[in-house]
């Protein structure tokens, strides 16, 4: 700003109220300064002036898999529409990674953010709630006690998939799991009593961590064997889509063979070459209410902790429509 001063022939203050576009000095001086600016290559310094500024605000989103479809939905939801306020986002990977979700909360934290929203974090509770009384902190997929949240009712889902797969009568059924991800636990107790309830015979459980190539193995193991389930639950449609290429591979289709539902409604289940029922829910409206927890704690810091819980919903599509009445061996003759 000196140099810009000193090139222009006008004060520092001068130019720091044209680089403001501040009406205290004329139209024409401000022109002359900003044509003085541009011609040096100035760019103000952000982080001085959000430091400057106490009305500025700038939050760190991170999610844990950057390649997770909803994890595009829910940062819609945050950053699209957003208040009058004056808020930036930096956005950050963990990429499935408990150690790399750490190393960019400390990235974060250094570039004095003034709130951290947390996507389906990989993080420990206590790790999560202690960053919250660093920062006000927002866990989107967690239940976390004395941090604001926001979730899907994971159980729900779990029994709507359950009672769903149940009505076609299935005997044996499967499900793969989200390992420590975000909701995967809720899902799997859910769907697993309610279908013991329902009187199901046998339900596989195999382990996955919401990625595609997960679904895809976990399904190859499945269908490796004469005798597979009619009926699959993937606990996220990533790995449903893996399911669906396994199947693919040994012959088999979903709605025909055996029946399929996943969790969570991405863009790609309702093309008509996959048609994957699934349980919905609203991700925009989850990272609105993000948006919204982040700066009422930013404002009201000693403010009580808030959990919103979204209902889901079955969309029922092919790959459950066809219900089973053979075993898979008749199934396939």
């Amino acid at each position: 700003m000196d140099d810009i001063a000193a090139r222009a022939g006008v004060s520092r203050g001068a130019v720091s109220l044209a680089l403001r576009r501040s009406p205290k000095i004329s139209e024409k001086t401000t022109a002359h300064i900003l044509e003085v600016a541009k011609e040096m290559g100035y760019r103000p310094n952000v982080i001085a002036s959000r430091l400057a500024a106490a009305d500025f605000s700038t939050f760190g989103v991170l999610v844990s898999d950057l390649h997770n479809p909803i994890m595009a939905d829910i940062v819609d939801g945050i950053v699209l529409e957003a208040s009058e306020a004056r808020i930036e986002t930096y956005l950050a990977s963990g990429f499935n990674s408990a150690d790399r979700e750490r190393a960019m909360v400390e990235s974060f934290l250094s570039h004095r953010v003034k709130g951290i929203v947390l996507l389906g974090s990989l993080l420990g509770e206590s790790e999560i709630r202690e960053l919250s009384r660093q920062v006000p902190t927002v866990a989107v997929g967690r239940r976390i006690g004395g941090v604001d949240c926001v979730s899907v009712d994971d159980e729900a889902g779990g029994r709507i998939a359950a009672e769903h797969l149940m009505g076609h009568s299935h005997a044996r059924m499967a499900h793969i799991d989200g390992g420590d991800g975000a909701g995967a636990s809720l899902r799997r107790e859910a769907f697993l009593r309610a279908a013991a309830n329902s009187g199901c015979d046998e339900v596989l459980l195999l382990r996955g961590d919401y990625t595609q190539e997960s679904g895809y193995r976990c399904a190859r193991e499945l269908f490796a064997h004469g005798q597979y389930p009619t009926g699959i639950f993937a606990a996220n449609d990533l790995m449903a889509l893996g399911v669906l290429g396994a199947a693919r591979e040994a012959g088999l289709t979903a709605g025909l063979d055996f029946e399929l539902i996943g969790f969570d409604n991405i863009a790609i289940a309702a093309y008509d070459y996959v048609s994957l029922t699934t349980i919905s829910y609203s991700r925009q409206e989850m990272g609105a209410s993000a948006r919204e927890l982040i700066l009422g704690r930013s404002i009201a810091p000693d403010s009580p902790f808030k959990m919103v819980e979204l209902r889901p919903e079955l969309i029922v599509r092919n790959s459950t429509r066809k219900a089973l009445a053979l075993a898979p061996d008749a199934a396939g003759e």
